[in-house]
Protein backbone atom coordinates (compact mmCIF):
# COMPACT_ATOMS: atom_id res chain seq x y z
CA UNK A 1 0.00 0.00 0.00
CA UNK A 2 1.52 3.20 -1.45
CA UNK A 3 0.54 6.76 -1.00
CA UNK A 4 1.11 10.06 -2.41
CA UNK A 5 -0.02 13.61 -0.79
CA UNK A 6 -2.43 15.31 -3.57
CA UNK A 7 -3.88 18.46 -3.97
CA UNK A 8 -7.99 18.38 -5.25
CA UNK A 9 -10.38 20.13 -6.86
CA UNK A 10 -13.34 17.21 -7.67
CA UNK A 11 -12.14 13.86 -8.62
CA UNK A 12 -14.75 11.97 -10.05
CA UNK A 13 -13.90 7.78 -10.35
CA UNK A 14 -15.64 7.06 -13.99
CA UNK A 15 -15.30 3.49 -13.27
CA UNK A 16 -17.30 2.33 -16.05
CA UNK A 17 -15.28 4.61 -18.35
CA UNK A 18 -12.19 3.51 -17.03
CA UNK A 19 -11.26 1.85 -20.63
CA UNK A 20 -12.80 3.95 -23.86
CA UNK A 21 -16.15 2.38 -24.72
CA UNK A 22 -17.21 1.96 -28.05
CA UNK A 23 -19.94 4.28 -29.14
CA UNK A 24 -22.48 1.37 -29.99
CA UNK A 25 -22.43 -0.03 -25.95
CA UNK A 26 -23.56 3.11 -25.08
CA UNK A 27 -26.51 3.32 -27.51
CA UNK A 28 -27.10 -0.14 -26.65
CA UNK A 29 -27.40 1.04 -22.39
CA UNK A 30 -29.66 4.31 -23.38
CA UNK A 31 -32.16 2.08 -25.28
CA UNK A 32 -31.75 -0.98 -22.79
CA UNK A 33 -31.66 0.99 -19.72
CA UNK A 34 -35.68 1.40 -19.03
CA UNK A 35 -36.12 -2.50 -18.92
CA UNK A 36 -33.05 -2.95 -16.52
CA UNK A 37 -34.05 0.09 -14.23
CA UNK A 38 -37.14 -1.70 -13.61
CA UNK A 39 -35.09 -5.29 -12.97
CA UNK A 40 -35.87 -6.46 -9.67
CA UNK A 41 -32.03 -7.20 -9.51
CA UNK A 42 -31.42 -3.73 -10.12
CA UNK A 43 -30.92 -2.75 -6.28
CA UNK A 44 -29.06 -5.87 -5.95
CA UNK A 45 -26.88 -5.19 -8.57
CA UNK A 46 -25.67 -1.24 -7.26
CA UNK A 47 -25.01 -3.06 -3.80
CA UNK A 48 -22.63 -5.14 -5.50
CA UNK A 49 -20.94 -2.09 -7.01
CA UNK A 50 -20.82 -0.39 -3.95
CA UNK A 51 -19.66 -3.51 -2.02
CA UNK A 52 -17.09 -3.78 -5.13
CA UNK A 53 -15.59 -0.31 -5.97
CA UNK A 54 -16.02 1.12 -2.70
CA UNK A 55 -15.09 0.75 1.21
CA UNK A 56 -18.11 1.82 2.79
CA UNK A 57 -18.83 -1.50 3.75
CA UNK A 58 -15.94 -1.51 5.29
CA UNK A 59 -16.93 1.25 7.37
CA UNK A 60 -18.55 -0.57 10.18
CA UNK A 61 -15.54 -3.25 11.44
CA UNK A 62 -12.80 -0.25 10.97
CA UNK A 63 -13.10 0.52 15.09
CA UNK A 64 -13.28 -2.73 15.71
CA UNK A 65 -10.58 -4.71 17.69
CA UNK A 66 -9.74 -8.24 18.25
CA UNK A 67 -10.50 -9.89 21.81
CA UNK A 68 -6.94 -10.12 23.42
CA UNK A 69 -7.13 -13.44 23.46
CA UNK A 70 -7.57 -13.73 19.56
CA UNK A 71 -4.92 -11.02 18.78
CA UNK A 72 -2.27 -12.36 16.12
CA UNK A 73 1.13 -13.48 17.84
CA UNK A 74 3.98 -11.88 15.56
CA UNK A 75 4.61 -8.14 14.45
CA UNK A 76 3.23 -6.24 11.62
CA UNK A 77 5.94 -4.24 10.46
CA UNK A 78 5.08 -0.67 8.78
CA UNK A 79 7.73 1.03 6.46
CA UNK A 80 7.21 5.22 6.92
CA UNK A 81 5.46 6.82 9.26
CA UNK A 82 3.75 9.45 7.45
CA UNK A 83 -0.22 8.94 6.70
CA UNK A 84 -0.35 5.39 5.33
CA UNK A 85 1.84 4.16 7.76
CA UNK A 86 0.18 5.59 10.88
CA UNK A 87 -3.39 4.81 9.55
CA UNK A 88 -2.06 1.71 8.97
CA UNK A 89 -0.81 0.98 12.42
CA UNK A 90 -4.09 1.98 14.06
CA UNK A 91 -5.43 -0.49 12.03
CA UNK A 92 -2.56 -3.36 13.12
CA UNK A 93 -2.71 -2.06 16.32
CA UNK A 94 -6.51 -3.81 16.63
CA UNK A 95 -5.29 -7.32 15.30
CA UNK A 96 -1.56 -7.48 16.21
CA UNK A 97 0.60 -8.32 19.94
CA UNK A 98 3.27 -6.01 18.40
CA UNK A 99 3.72 -3.37 15.80
CA UNK A 100 6.44 -1.60 14.81
CA UNK A 101 6.50 1.79 12.38
CA UNK A 102 9.94 2.58 11.11
CA UNK A 103 10.42 6.30 9.55
CA UNK A 104 13.80 7.30 8.43
CA UNK A 105 13.02 11.12 10.14
CA UNK A 106 14.14 11.47 13.33
CA UNK A 107 12.23 14.52 13.51
CA UNK A 108 8.77 12.30 13.69
CA UNK A 109 9.70 11.44 17.11
CA UNK A 110 10.29 14.63 18.50
CA UNK A 111 7.83 16.59 20.79
CA UNK A 112 7.41 19.07 17.85
CA UNK A 113 5.97 16.38 15.54
CA UNK A 114 2.70 16.58 17.66
CA UNK A 115 2.76 20.08 17.99
CA UNK A 116 0.13 22.10 15.43
CA UNK A 117 2.16 25.54 16.43
CA UNK A 118 5.06 24.19 14.80
CA UNK A 119 3.94 25.39 11.49
CA UNK A 120 2.84 28.95 12.57
CA UNK A 121 4.32 31.77 10.74
CA UNK A 122 8.37 32.55 11.02
CA UNK A 123 8.91 36.77 10.61
CA UNK A 124 10.26 37.22 7.43
CA UNK A 125 9.19 33.63 6.08
CA UNK A 126 9.42 33.38 2.20
CA UNK A 127 10.37 29.80 1.65
CA UNK A 128 8.33 27.13 2.64
CA UNK A 129 9.41 25.37 6.09
CA UNK A 130 9.45 21.82 5.56
CA UNK A 131 10.25 19.67 8.37
CA UNK A 132 9.68 16.60 6.56
CA UNK A 133 12.37 16.64 3.86
CA UNK A 134 11.39 13.31 2.60
CA UNK A 135 7.94 14.35 1.69
CA UNK A 136 7.87 17.25 -1.26
CA UNK A 137 4.30 18.40 -0.64
CA UNK A 138 3.95 17.80 3.43
CA UNK A 139 3.14 22.34 2.89
CA UNK A 140 1.20 22.12 -0.10
CA UNK A 141 -2.46 22.26 -0.04
CA UNK A 142 -4.69 19.30 0.18
CA UNK A 143 -8.43 18.22 0.54
CA UNK A 144 -10.02 15.36 1.37
CA UNK A 145 -13.02 13.17 0.24
CA UNK A 146 -16.16 12.89 2.37
CA UNK A 147 -14.51 8.86 2.76
CA UNK A 148 -11.61 10.01 4.69
CA UNK A 149 -13.74 11.95 7.16
CA UNK A 150 -16.12 8.78 7.94
CA UNK A 151 -13.16 6.34 7.86
CA UNK A 152 -11.17 8.39 10.97
CA UNK A 153 -14.40 8.63 12.76
CA UNK A 154 -14.63 5.25 12.91
CA UNK A 155 -10.90 4.73 13.20
CA UNK A 156 -10.73 7.11 16.06
CA UNK A 157 -13.75 7.93 18.06
CA UNK A 158 -11.99 11.33 19.53
CA UNK A 159 -10.85 12.36 16.29
CA UNK A 160 -13.66 15.39 15.50
CA UNK A 161 -13.13 16.73 19.14
CA UNK A 162 -9.55 16.65 18.49
CA UNK A 163 -10.00 18.12 15.04
CA UNK A 164 -12.10 21.07 16.74
CA UNK A 165 -9.52 21.86 18.99
CA UNK A 166 -7.33 22.50 16.70
CA UNK A 167 -9.64 24.99 15.05
CA UNK A 168 -13.76 24.56 15.07
CA UNK A 169 -13.46 25.26 10.81
CA UNK A 170 -11.55 21.68 10.45
CA UNK A 171 -14.80 20.11 10.55
CA UNK A 172 -16.84 21.57 7.79
CA UNK A 173 -19.86 21.16 5.31
CA UNK A 174 -18.47 19.71 1.89
CA UNK A 175 -18.92 22.54 -0.23
CA UNK A 176 -16.78 22.46 -3.33
CA UNK A 177 -16.90 25.21 -4.67
CA UNK A 178 -15.76 24.21 -7.86
CA UNK A 179 -16.07 25.55 -11.47
CA UNK A 180 -15.01 22.35 -13.77
CA UNK A 181 -13.83 23.42 -17.26
CA UNK A 182 -15.17 26.87 -16.08
CA UNK A 183 -18.91 25.96 -15.20
CA UNK A 184 -20.08 26.31 -11.59
CA UNK A 185 -21.35 23.29 -10.26
CA UNK A 186 -24.05 23.60 -7.55
CA UNK A 187 -23.42 21.22 -4.36
CA UNK A 188 -26.41 18.63 -4.42
CA UNK A 189 -27.53 20.59 -1.14
CA UNK A 190 -31.70 19.50 -1.75
CA UNK A 191 -30.68 16.06 -2.47
CA UNK A 192 -28.90 16.20 1.17
CA UNK A 193 -32.08 17.81 2.72
CA UNK A 194 -30.03 21.44 2.91
CA UNK A 195 -26.90 19.92 4.71
CA UNK A 196 -23.79 18.69 2.90
CA UNK A 197 -22.42 16.36 4.72
CA UNK A 198 -18.88 16.93 6.49
CA UNK A 199 -15.33 16.53 5.64
CA UNK A 200 -12.16 17.38 7.18
CA UNK A 201 -10.79 20.88 6.30
CA UNK A 202 -7.24 21.21 7.48
CA UNK A 203 -3.15 21.43 6.20
CA UNK A 204 -1.13 18.12 5.03
CA UNK A 205 0.84 18.84 7.91
CA UNK A 206 -1.95 19.66 10.67
CA UNK A 207 -3.38 16.04 9.08
CA UNK A 208 -0.59 14.38 9.92
CA UNK A 209 -0.01 16.09 13.24
CA UNK A 210 -3.18 15.35 13.92
CA UNK A 211 -3.53 11.55 13.03
CA UNK A 212 0.13 10.93 14.63
CA UNK A 213 -1.15 12.26 18.34
CA UNK A 214 -4.36 9.97 17.71
CA UNK A 215 -2.46 6.56 17.30
CA UNK A 216 0.14 7.67 19.49
CA UNK A 217 -2.79 8.37 22.34
CA UNK A 218 -4.92 5.54 21.48
CA UNK A 219 -3.11 2.62 20.10
CA UNK A 220 -1.84 -0.35 22.41
CA UNK A 221 1.59 -1.78 20.83
CA UNK A 222 2.23 0.69 18.41
CA UNK A 223 6.41 1.27 18.61
CA UNK A 224 8.68 3.90 16.67
CA UNK A 225 11.65 3.62 15.62
CA UNK A 226 14.32 5.96 13.44
CA UNK A 227 15.26 4.04 10.29
CA UNK A 228 14.85 2.10 7.06
CA UNK A 229 13.55 -1.44 5.90
CA UNK A 230 16.27 -2.74 3.70
CA UNK A 231 15.10 -6.17 2.69
CA UNK A 232 12.67 -8.83 3.24
CA UNK A 233 14.20 -12.08 5.27
CA UNK A 234 11.78 -15.40 4.67
CA UNK A 235 11.93 -18.66 4.71
CA UNK A 236 10.05 -21.79 3.52
CA UNK A 237 6.83 -23.22 4.88
CA UNK A 238 4.86 -26.30 4.39
CA UNK A 239 5.13 -30.12 3.35
CA UNK A 240 7.01 -28.82 0.40
CA UNK A 241 9.63 -26.38 2.89
CA UNK A 242 12.91 -28.72 1.63
CA UNK A 243 11.94 -27.93 -2.17
CA UNK A 244 12.80 -24.50 -2.71
CA UNK A 245 11.47 -23.99 -6.17
CA UNK A 246 7.80 -25.25 -4.70
CA UNK A 247 7.66 -24.07 -1.30
CA UNK A 248 5.84 -21.57 0.07
CA UNK A 249 7.98 -18.75 1.49
CA UNK A 250 6.81 -16.49 4.44
CA UNK A 251 8.25 -13.00 5.33
CA UNK A 252 9.36 -14.11 8.97
CA UNK A 253 11.82 -11.01 9.84
CA UNK A 254 12.98 -7.26 8.14
CA UNK A 255 16.72 -5.87 7.97
CA UNK A 256 16.38 -2.20 9.12
CA UNK A 257 19.41 0.10 8.38
CA UNK A 258 19.45 3.04 11.65
CA UNK A 259 20.06 6.67 10.97
CA UNK A 260 23.55 5.76 11.85
CA UNK A 261 24.22 2.83 9.30
CA UNK A 262 23.79 0.11 11.69
CA UNK A 263 21.46 -3.16 10.85
CA UNK A 264 19.72 -4.85 12.82
CA UNK A 265 16.80 -7.52 12.27
CA UNK A 266 13.10 -7.53 13.54
CA UNK A 267 10.70 -10.26 13.36
CA UNK A 268 7.50 -9.86 11.34
CA UNK A 269 4.81 -11.67 10.56
CA UNK A 270 3.34 -9.05 8.17
CA UNK A 271 5.39 -6.16 5.88
CA UNK A 272 3.55 -3.24 5.12
CA UNK A 273 5.46 -0.36 2.19
CA UNK A 274 4.07 2.68 3.12
CA UNK A 275 7.16 4.90 1.80
CA UNK A 276 5.22 6.52 -0.67
CA UNK A 277 6.54 7.52 -3.92
CA UNK A 278 10.35 5.79 -2.29
CA UNK A 279 8.19 2.43 -3.26
CA UNK A 280 10.31 0.41 -1.14
CA UNK A 281 8.93 -2.52 -1.29
CA UNK A 282 9.88 -2.66 -4.73
CA UNK A 283 13.39 -2.42 -4.16
CA UNK A 284 13.21 -5.17 -1.33
CA UNK A 285 11.92 -7.75 -4.02
CA UNK A 286 14.49 -6.89 -6.90
CA UNK A 287 17.53 -7.29 -4.16
CA UNK A 288 16.15 -11.19 -3.23
CA UNK A 289 18.27 -13.96 -4.67
CA UNK A 290 15.03 -14.78 -6.71
CA UNK A 291 13.99 -11.42 -7.57
CA UNK A 292 10.74 -10.95 -8.68
CA UNK A 293 10.50 -8.30 -11.98
CA UNK A 294 7.43 -5.81 -11.49
CA UNK A 295 6.37 -4.87 -14.64
CA UNK A 296 5.83 -0.79 -14.83
CA UNK A 297 3.57 1.48 -17.17
CA UNK A 298 4.89 5.43 -16.92
CA UNK A 299 3.92 8.38 -18.14
CA UNK A 300 5.12 12.02 -18.20
CA UNK A 301 2.42 14.84 -17.92
CA UNK A 302 4.77 17.41 -17.27
CA UNK A 303 2.50 18.97 -14.33
CA UNK A 304 4.34 22.01 -12.63
CA UNK A 305 2.33 24.00 -9.66
CA UNK A 306 3.18 26.51 -7.31
CA UNK A 307 1.69 26.83 -3.24
CA UNK A 308 1.44 30.18 -1.81
CA UNK A 309 0.01 30.47 1.98
CA UNK A 310 -0.75 33.79 3.51
CA UNK A 311 -2.33 34.48 6.88
CA UNK A 312 -5.53 36.48 6.72
CA UNK A 313 -7.31 37.47 9.36
CA UNK A 314 -10.85 36.71 8.53
CA UNK A 315 -12.72 40.03 9.37
CA UNK A 316 -10.90 41.79 6.47
CA UNK A 317 -12.51 39.08 4.10
CA UNK A 318 -16.15 40.26 5.16
CA UNK A 319 -16.90 42.33 1.33
CA UNK A 320 -15.35 39.07 -0.41
CA UNK A 321 -18.75 37.81 -2.08
CA UNK A 322 -17.87 34.00 -1.69
CA UNK A 323 -20.88 31.58 -2.39
CA UNK A 324 -22.22 30.75 1.20
CA UNK A 325 -20.07 33.38 2.76
CA UNK A 326 -16.09 33.36 3.43
CA UNK A 327 -16.55 32.66 6.79
CA UNK A 328 -18.13 29.54 5.73
CA UNK A 329 -15.75 28.46 2.82
CA UNK A 330 -13.21 25.76 3.58
CA UNK A 331 -12.88 25.79 -0.17
CA UNK A 332 -13.08 29.39 -1.81
CA UNK A 333 -12.35 28.70 -5.34
CA UNK A 334 -11.12 25.86 -7.47
CA UNK A 335 -11.09 26.36 -11.53
CA UNK A 336 -10.08 23.18 -13.55
CA UNK A 337 -9.44 23.77 -17.10
CA UNK A 338 -10.94 22.38 -19.98
CA UNK A 339 -7.60 21.08 -22.18
CA UNK A 340 -8.95 22.46 -25.30
CA UNK A 341 -8.09 25.92 -24.02
CA UNK A 342 -6.26 25.96 -21.51
CA UNK A 343 -3.60 24.25 -19.34
CA UNK A 344 -3.64 26.14 -15.91
CA UNK A 345 -5.30 24.96 -12.52
CA UNK A 346 -6.26 27.64 -9.64
CA UNK A 347 -7.66 26.57 -6.41
CA UNK A 348 -7.70 28.34 -2.96
CA UNK A 349 -8.93 27.18 0.35
CA UNK A 350 -9.25 28.25 3.77
CA UNK A 351 -7.14 26.51 6.67
CA UNK A 352 -6.97 26.14 10.03
CA UNK A 353 -4.91 29.37 11.67
CA UNK A 354 -6.45 32.18 9.40
CA UNK A 355 -4.40 30.54 6.39
CA UNK A 356 -5.39 31.12 3.27
CA UNK A 357 -3.50 28.71 0.55
CA UNK A 358 -3.41 29.01 -3.40
CA UNK A 359 -2.43 26.11 -5.91
CA UNK A 360 -1.28 27.84 -9.13
CA UNK A 361 -0.50 25.01 -11.58
CA UNK A 362 -1.17 22.76 -14.53
CA UNK A 363 0.11 20.85 -17.49
CA UNK A 364 3.87 22.68 -18.94
CA UNK A 365 3.58 25.52 -16.59
CA UNK A 366 6.07 27.92 -16.91
CA UNK A 367 4.33 31.08 -14.89
CA UNK A 368 5.71 30.75 -11.25
CA UNK A 369 3.52 33.09 -9.49
CA UNK A 370 5.18 34.28 -5.77
CA UNK A 371 3.19 37.59 -5.16
CA UNK A 372 -0.45 38.98 -5.20
CA UNK A 373 0.55 40.41 -8.25
CA UNK A 374 1.77 37.23 -10.08
CA UNK A 375 -1.08 35.06 -9.06
CA UNK A 376 -3.26 37.98 -10.18
CA UNK A 377 -1.51 38.06 -13.71
CA UNK A 378 -2.09 34.42 -13.96
CA UNK A 379 -5.46 34.08 -13.04
CA UNK A 380 -6.25 37.03 -15.73
CA UNK A 381 -4.65 34.92 -18.32
CA UNK A 382 -6.60 31.99 -18.36
CA UNK A 383 -8.43 31.08 -21.00
CA UNK A 384 -12.43 30.08 -20.27
CA UNK A 385 -15.68 29.67 -21.97
CA UNK A 386 -17.12 31.38 -18.35
CA UNK A 387 -15.85 34.70 -16.56
CA UNK A 388 -13.65 33.79 -13.44
CA UNK A 389 -16.10 35.03 -10.63
CA UNK A 390 -15.14 38.42 -9.27
CA UNK A 391 -14.36 37.14 -5.80
CA UNK A 392 -11.59 35.72 -6.61
CA UNK A 393 -10.04 39.07 -7.84
CA UNK A 394 -11.99 40.66 -4.87
CA UNK A 395 -9.84 38.19 -2.46
CA UNK A 396 -6.79 39.59 -4.44
CA UNK A 397 -7.59 43.34 -3.63
CA UNK A 398 -7.91 41.92 0.07
CA UNK A 399 -4.47 40.39 -0.08
CA UNK A 400 -2.73 43.47 -1.42
CA UNK A 401 -4.49 45.52 0.82
CA UNK A 402 -2.63 44.02 3.56
CA UNK A 403 0.27 43.73 2.34
CA UNK A 404 -0.08 39.97 3.04
CA UNK A 405 3.02 38.93 0.97
CA UNK A 406 4.91 40.11 3.54
CA UNK A 407 4.85 36.91 5.28
CA UNK A 408 4.25 34.42 3.29
CA UNK A 409 5.72 31.51 1.91
CA UNK A 410 5.61 29.61 -0.84
CA UNK A 411 6.46 25.76 -2.13
CA UNK A 412 7.66 25.20 -6.02
CA UNK A 413 7.44 21.92 -7.00
CA UNK A 414 7.61 19.47 -10.33
CA UNK A 415 5.49 16.74 -10.40
CA UNK A 416 7.19 13.19 -10.43
CA UNK A 417 6.13 11.12 -13.31
CA UNK A 418 2.91 8.93 -13.02
CA UNK A 419 3.60 5.38 -12.73
CA UNK A 420 1.77 1.95 -11.70
CA UNK A 421 3.53 -1.41 -11.09
CA UNK A 422 1.86 -4.10 -11.38
CA UNK A 423 1.85 -8.07 -9.84
CA UNK A 424 3.46 -10.58 -12.52
CA UNK A 425 0.26 -12.69 -12.56
CA UNK A 426 -2.16 -9.38 -12.89
CA UNK A 427 -2.52 -6.86 -15.05
CA UNK A 428 -3.92 -4.23 -13.01
CA UNK A 429 -1.42 -2.11 -11.02
CA UNK A 430 -0.79 -2.48 -7.28
CA UNK A 431 1.53 0.43 -6.88
CA UNK A 432 0.82 3.63 -8.40
CA UNK A 433 1.50 7.20 -8.14
CA UNK A 434 -1.31 9.52 -8.79
CA UNK A 435 -1.39 13.31 -9.87
CA UNK A 436 -1.87 15.42 -7.35
CA UNK A 437 -4.38 17.49 -8.52
CA UNK A 438 -7.57 15.23 -7.90
CA UNK A 439 -6.95 14.66 -4.35
CA UNK A 440 -6.53 11.06 -4.36
CA UNK A 441 -3.65 10.14 -2.23
CA UNK A 442 -4.56 10.73 1.48
CA UNK A 443 -7.70 8.78 0.61
CA UNK A 444 -6.35 6.11 -1.09
CA UNK A 445 -4.37 5.60 1.96
CA UNK A 446 -7.40 5.11 4.16
CA UNK A 447 -9.15 2.91 1.52
CA UNK A 448 -6.09 0.86 1.99
CA UNK A 449 -6.42 1.05 5.82
CA UNK A 450 -10.06 -0.11 5.18
CA UNK A 451 -9.52 -2.71 2.91
CA UNK A 452 -6.60 -4.33 4.74
CA UNK A 453 -8.99 -4.03 8.49
CA UNK A 454 -11.30 -5.96 6.88
CA UNK A 455 -9.33 -8.92 5.04
CA UNK A 456 -7.49 -9.09 8.76
CA UNK A 457 -11.11 -9.09 10.44
CA UNK A 458 -11.80 -12.35 8.28
CA UNK A 459 -8.37 -13.74 8.44
CA UNK A 460 -7.42 -17.06 10.62
CA UNK A 461 -4.02 -17.54 11.47
CA UNK A 462 -1.99 -20.72 10.31
CA UNK A 463 1.03 -22.47 12.02
CA UNK A 464 2.96 -24.96 10.19
CA UNK A 465 3.29 -26.97 13.64
CA UNK A 466 2.59 -26.95 16.62
CA UNK A 467 5.30 -24.95 17.80
CA UNK A 468 5.93 -23.17 14.97
CA UNK A 469 5.17 -19.13 14.43
CA UNK A 470 1.62 -18.32 13.20
CA UNK A 471 1.46 -16.97 9.55
CA UNK A 472 -1.13 -15.07 7.62
CA UNK A 473 -2.89 -17.85 5.02
CA UNK A 474 -1.76 -18.27 1.33
CA UNK A 475 -4.53 -15.63 -0.32
CA UNK A 476 -3.74 -13.29 2.04
CA UNK A 477 -2.46 -11.17 -0.10
CA UNK A 478 -3.72 -11.50 -3.07
CA UNK A 479 -7.10 -10.97 -1.63
CA UNK A 480 -6.31 -7.45 -0.47
CA UNK A 481 -4.73 -6.79 -3.68
CA UNK A 482 -7.15 -7.88 -5.74
CA UNK A 483 -9.97 -5.45 -3.34
CA UNK A 484 -7.88 -2.89 -3.45
CA UNK A 485 -7.37 -2.66 -7.19
CA UNK A 486 -10.97 -2.59 -7.80
CA UNK A 487 -11.14 0.20 -5.46
CA UNK A 488 -8.57 2.37 -7.08
CA UNK A 489 -7.95 1.41 -10.34
CA UNK A 490 -10.61 3.69 -11.53
CA UNK A 491 -7.60 6.40 -10.54
CA UNK A 492 -4.96 5.20 -12.65
CA UNK A 493 -7.61 5.40 -15.76
CA UNK A 494 -9.39 8.42 -14.76
CA UNK A 495 -6.34 10.71 -14.85
CA UNK A 496 -4.55 8.91 -17.22
CA UNK A 497 -7.56 9.67 -19.72
CA UNK A 498 -7.28 13.21 -18.58
CA UNK A 499 -4.17 14.15 -18.48
CA UNK A 500 -4.01 12.68 -22.07
CA UNK A 501 -6.29 15.66 -23.34
CA UNK A 502 -2.76 17.79 -22.85
CA UNK A 503 -0.74 17.99 -25.96
CA UNK A 504 2.55 18.17 -24.04
CA UNK A 505 1.85 14.70 -21.97
CA UNK A 506 4.14 12.01 -23.24
CA UNK A 507 2.23 8.99 -23.02
CA UNK A 508 3.22 5.29 -21.97
CA UNK A 509 4.84 3.24 -24.73
CA UNK A 510 2.84 2.03 -27.23
CA UNK A 511 -0.24 4.26 -26.86
CA UNK A 512 -1.45 7.43 -28.22
CA UNK A 513 -2.75 10.78 -26.64
CA UNK A 514 -6.55 9.49 -28.36
CA UNK A 515 -6.14 7.15 -25.32
CA UNK A 516 -9.51 7.85 -23.77
CA UNK A 517 -11.17 10.73 -25.88
CA UNK A 518 -14.25 8.89 -25.45
CA UNK A 519 -14.00 9.28 -21.49
CA UNK A 520 -12.61 13.14 -21.92
CA UNK A 521 -16.34 13.99 -24.21
CA UNK A 522 -18.23 11.88 -22.06
CA UNK A 523 -16.93 13.88 -18.59
CA UNK A 524 -17.32 16.90 -20.43
CA UNK A 525 -21.00 16.70 -21.08
CA UNK A 526 -21.69 14.94 -17.94
CA UNK A 527 -20.52 18.46 -16.22
CA UNK A 528 -22.81 20.28 -18.59
CA UNK A 529 -25.41 17.85 -17.86
CA UNK A 530 -25.35 18.28 -13.92
CA UNK A 531 -25.15 22.12 -14.03
CA UNK A 532 -29.09 21.36 -15.42
CA UNK A 533 -29.87 17.89 -13.28
CA UNK A 534 -28.99 17.99 -9.44
CA UNK A 535 -29.52 13.96 -9.27
CA UNK A 536 -26.74 14.15 -11.90
CA UNK A 537 -24.80 16.64 -9.78
CA UNK A 538 -25.90 14.57 -6.67
CA UNK A 539 -24.10 11.51 -8.53
CA UNK A 540 -21.53 13.62 -9.69
CA UNK A 541 -20.52 14.86 -6.06
CA UNK A 542 -20.87 11.54 -4.28
CA UNK A 543 -18.74 9.53 -6.41
CA UNK A 544 -16.26 11.70 -6.56
CA UNK A 545 -16.02 11.84 -2.77
CA UNK A 546 -15.76 8.37 -2.71
CA UNK A 547 -19.18 7.83 -1.25
CA UNK A 548 -20.66 6.13 -3.99
CA UNK A 549 -19.84 4.20 -6.84
CA UNK A 550 -18.12 5.98 -10.09
CA UNK A 551 -20.88 3.69 -12.23
CA UNK A 552 -23.45 6.08 -10.71
CA UNK A 553 -22.40 8.62 -12.94
CA UNK A 554 -23.35 6.12 -16.35
CA UNK A 555 -26.74 5.09 -15.23
CA UNK A 556 -28.67 4.58 -18.41
CA UNK A 557 -30.71 7.85 -17.45
CA UNK A 558 -27.69 9.76 -17.47
CA UNK A 559 -26.09 8.72 -20.10
CA UNK A 560 -29.28 9.12 -21.91
CA UNK A 561 -29.06 13.07 -20.63
CA UNK A 562 -25.24 13.11 -21.06
CA UNK A 563 -25.38 12.38 -24.43
CA UNK A 564 -28.45 14.48 -25.39
CA UNK A 565 -25.88 17.33 -23.48
CA UNK A 566 -23.52 16.43 -26.45
CA UNK A 567 -25.93 16.77 -29.28
CA UNK A 568 -26.81 19.79 -27.93
CA UNK A 569 -23.79 21.35 -27.98
CA UNK A 570 -23.00 19.83 -31.21
CA UNK A 571 -25.58 21.31 -32.62
CA UNK A 572 -25.63 24.80 -31.02
CA UNK A 573 -21.53 24.49 -32.86
CA UNK A 574 -22.72 24.12 -36.25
Amino acid sequence: MTTLSATPWLPIPLQALCITLPLIALLLRVLLGPLSTWCPLASGYRTYQTMKLTALHDLPSLGKRRPKDKLIEGTAVIAGGSIAGLLTARVCSAHFTRVLVIEPEEWTSTTAALSHESQLPQEGAQKGHNQRSRIQQYNSIHNYQIFTYLALKEMFPDMEAEARAINPATISSCNLNVYPLGRYLKPPIAFYNGYLPKFLAITRHGYETLIRKLVKNTCDGVEFITGTVTGLNTQPVGVDANDSKSARHVVRSVTIRSKQGLKSTEPAALVIDCTGPTMAALKWLSARIDPVEIPRQVYDHKMYYVNREYHVDPSAMTEVCVPGGYANASIVYIFYPDSRLDHRILMIMRRENNKLQFFCGGWAMVDRPRSVADIRAFVSDIKTAFPIPDYVFQTLDVLEKNNCDEFATFNDIRVRHRSTSQQPDRRRGSVMRVNPIRGHGCTKAIIGAATLSSILHECHTLNATDTSPQYLPNHFAKTFWTRQNDRTQSIWDQIKNEDYGWNTTVPIEGETLDHGAFVRWYTRNLYSAASEHEDIAAAVYNSAMLIAPGTDVTTPTIALRVALAGIKVRTSQV
